[in-house]
């Protein structure tokens, strides 16, 4: 395999922020912390340690999600050594776009993987989990309803309003049979297809069904995937 790698920017999709955030440009540099740099972390760690953090809920909480989805013990492990204060996150968030949606959903899943393993690899007295949190109680339902596969556009039409982490997953009926249609009939389509159908037709709401489905795309890689939206957690955060 090839690999070419570009300069951050001659790449247009990145806005100018994210290439001056990258390559540390002066004028942004005001506007956060932490230089953009591995050595940067240990500093990082150091601080995040000095912060109260109620680890016993956060682990409370994922065990309670996770108990219907597959076991797998990387992600078993991984949940249980947030109760150990030499652990940390590495923390992306997206709102649960359909079957994940954009593109760029599941780049951030992976830069999360990447930067947790460079950091395991450069700090090996602490453990990093990568971690991504779907924003379950988005209510944007417009954004997160559609995807584009193949030139095509699939719309979810679903008249449920509010949080669309709880709304129901009995509405993707149509949505899925037109999936299958447009993924076609190849080995790889039809295991994905099955994989798509499975977690969003055993669970009945849509944020536990794309938190399930994410936890069997990446449970190899240890990605803990959290959903906030928790009585516990609320209640912790009052």
């Amino acid at each position: 395999m090839k690999i070419k790698q570009l300069p951050f920017q001659e790449i247009p999709q990145f806005s100018e922020r994210d290439v001056a955030y990258v390559n540390a440009h002066s004028t942004l540099r005001p506007f956060y912390k932490y230089e953009v740099a591995l050595e940067s972390f240990n500093q990082v760690m150091k601080d995040k340690a000095q912060q109260s953090t109620d680890r016993a809920i956060l682990v409370k909480v994922l065990e309670e999600q996770y108990h219907d989805f597959s076991a797998h013990k990387l992600v078993a492990q991984q949940i249980q050594s947030l109760a150990h204060p030499n652990t940390f996150t590495v923390v992306t968030a997206h709102q649960p776009s359909l079957f994940t949606g954009p593109l760029y959903f599941i780049y951030k899943i992976f830069s999360t993987i990447n930067l947790a393993e460079q950091l395991n690899q450069n700090y090996p007295e602490h453990h990093i989990v990568p971690t991504f949190v779907l924003g379950n109680e988005d209510h944007d339902f417009d954004e997160i309803n559609h995807l584009h596969l193949f030139g095509k556009k699939i719309i979810w039409q679903n008249e449920e309003s509010g949080a669309v982490g709880q709304m129901s997953t009995a509405s993707l009926k149509t949505v899925l049979e037109e999936l299958k249609m447009v993924l076609g009939n190849s080995e790889r389509a039809q295991h994905i297809f099955q994989l798509i159908e499975h977690c969003f037709t055993t669970h009945s709401t849509y944020g536990t069904a794309t938190q399930a489905f994410l936890h069997e795309l990446f449970k190899d890689y240890g990605l803990v995937v959290f959903n906030m939206n928790h009585s516990k957690l609320k209640q912790a955060f009052i």
